[in-house]
């Protein structure tokens, strides 16, 4: 999305706003990029069958189409990050805040940069990791997952948050950034508390079907 040149909009990165098409219809969508330099708002958006803004974005919106926006909104952004295990988890489009706050990290100065960065992706099958993760500026490691994968599939299988914990992770010095489904949040959430990570070191942005986030 093109914001106007004269757009004073400010963001953190991990933050959503709300797109108001048609019809007065609303949807949340997390912010992807990390600067607003260039007047340009990146959005990652996912078909759902029958989802009337769906309809919109694939089969009607057009160039210079104006749409309104309300935000930013939303407190899904990093907090302490000097000299901690920082983790990610991420199904869907739930990549797109974890890119944003990656990205902005890779300008941070070394003193104030994580002790090490984790990401790790889901999704059901190849096409659903939809971008090249490992293009993102800065240092972490990341790790794909698929919870169907066809036969060739060599990486991880299963679902984020079993594939972490199958690693064995010291999680007493972590932070975890969960962003997707909200059955992968209440699941980590909890098991890896279990596993030692402090309960209020756990950060969650739920993404529900199209209604209200």
């Amino acid at each position: 999305m093109r914001l106007p040149p004269t757009a004073d909009f400010q963001f953190v990165p991990g933050q959503y706003i709300d797109v108001i098409g048609p019809n007065g219809i609303r949807r949340s969508y997390s912010l992807a990029n990390s600067s607003f330099a260039d007047k340009v708002l990146e959005l990652h958006i996912r078909a759902v069958e029958g989802g009337a803004m769906s309809d919109y974005w694939f089969k009607q919106a057009k160039p210079n189409d104006l749409l309104r926006l309300n935000g930013p909104l939303g407190t899904f952004f990093l907090r302490e990050t000097v000299d901690i295990d920082l983790v990610f988890l991420a199904t869907g489009t739930g990549i797109a805040p974890v890119k944003s706050m990656l990205e902005s990290m890779a300008q941070c100065q070394f003193d104030q940069r994580p002790r090490s960065i984790t990401v790790l992706w889901g999704g059901r099958h190849a096409q659903d990791l939809y971008l090249d993760v490992d293009e993102i500026i800065g240092e972490f490691s990341y790790i794909p997952v698929q919870s169907r994968p066809a036969n060739d599939w060599t990486g991880a299988r299963g679902y984020v948050q079993d594939v972490l914990l199958d690693a064995k992770p010291d999680l007493t010095n972590a932070v975890v950034y969960a962003c997707g489904s909200d059955a992968m949040i209440h699941s980590a959430k909890v098991r890896l508390v279990e596993a030692g990570l402090p309960d209020k070191r756990f950060y969650s942005d739920a993404f529900v079907s199209s209604g209200a986030k």
